[in-house]
């Protein structure tokens, strides 16, 4: 064989080689949905938040994707057996997840008011779960629960959240309310207002949604006479100081935001939690030592948040 005979072959080899190599299609896009570490606890957890953990498995939501809405903002899309952590601001926070799909009115989604309580400092887990008419449920866990489902999920991580994370919350106001001045006092049952022990949006009553709606009117119409509104929840004696306090605070909290969606003045209203001080009935348990049914009964004027209207400006 010659030498340029060699050469010839050699270079239509290489010719073909090459065409073969640049028809070849480059490959499609690709991108990680998940995660490689499994969820741990942040070491802080800043001031004026919550640590938020939503969870999808594969037992608690069939479907496609399902996107997560915080305050009417994109979270985050989750597959089954994932989960998508993040601070949010601690104070009562809507929540909702619609499957994905094209005929999705994401505007009205947005608008959904599944609302949730979040404890300052604390860390809460929300699972999604088949609800009625295809709908997804966000449902709260306790922390063992949480526990037993996250070591077989991934962190979803494939797409781009537009909810503000370690943003800087409004924090609400606490003082001691003065003592003068009252313009008018409202005094509304725990047990009208809440399920039994509850405090959260969720566990208001019809008639204790239509009691405060009814009280918000009220303030509306006498806004130029009301410097300051107070709301004040009180717990009977039941249990220790701490969790009557927090308890107290957190239905008090309730029924200010209440207030605030029917129309009163948010700057105005100053809210506190004291628990089992200054009890309208004290001496239940001396009375009916012996009869927890008697107990309760007469514990009910206790158990009780106060909405107060002032005529002057908050000190």
């Amino acid at each position: 064989m010659s030498v340029k005979r060699l050469i010839l072959m050699v270079g239509c080899s290489l010719f073909w080689t090459g065409c073969s190599t640049a028809n070849k299609k480059p490959p499609f896009e690709h991108w990680n949905q998940f995660g490689s570490k499994p969820y741990l606890q942040p070491k802080t957890i800043k001031e004026g938040h919550t640590q938020v953990v939503f969870i999808r498995d594969k037992e608690g939501l069939k479907g496609p994707a399902a996107n997560v809405f915080v305050e009417g903002h994109y979270l985050t899309s989750l597959l089954p057996n994932s989960f998508k952590a993040m601070q949010l601001c601690a104070h009562p926070t809507r929540m909702s997840a619609i499957y994905t799909q094209s005929t999705v009115n994401y505007t009205n989604v947005r608008r959904l008011n599944s609302t949730q309580t979040l404890t300052e400092g604390s860390t809460q887990y929300f699972r999604l779960v088949d609800g009625s008419n295809q709908a997804i449920q966000v449902q709260e866990l306790t922390e063992i629960q949480a526990q037993s489902l996250l070591p077989n999920l991934k962190e979803a991580v494939g797409t781009m959240s537009r909810v503000k994370e370690i943003e800087e919350c409004a924090q609400p106001v606490y003082v001691q309310v003065p003592a003068k001045t009252v313009l008018k006092k409202y005094t509304l049952q725990a047990s009208t207002l809440f399920d039994y022990a509850k405090s959260g949006p969720n566990d208001l009553t019809s008639q204790g949604r239509k009691e405060v709606a009814e009280i918000a009117n009220e303030i509306t119409q006498d806004q130029e006479t009301i410097s300051h509104i107070a709301v004040i929840g009180y717990t009977d004696p039941v249990g220790s100081d701490n969790s009557n306090q927090q308890l107290a605070q957190r239905r008090a909290e309730t029924v200010r935001a209440l207030l605030v969606q029917d129309g009163a003045v948010k700057k105005n209203i100053l809210v506190e939690g004291r628990g089992e001080q200054e009890l309208v009935v004290s001496d239940c348990d001396q009375k009916y030592a012996k009869d927890k049914a008697a107990r309760e009964q007469c514990n009910l004027p206790n158990r009780r948040v106060e909405i107060v209207t002032y005529g002057m400006k908050a000190e």
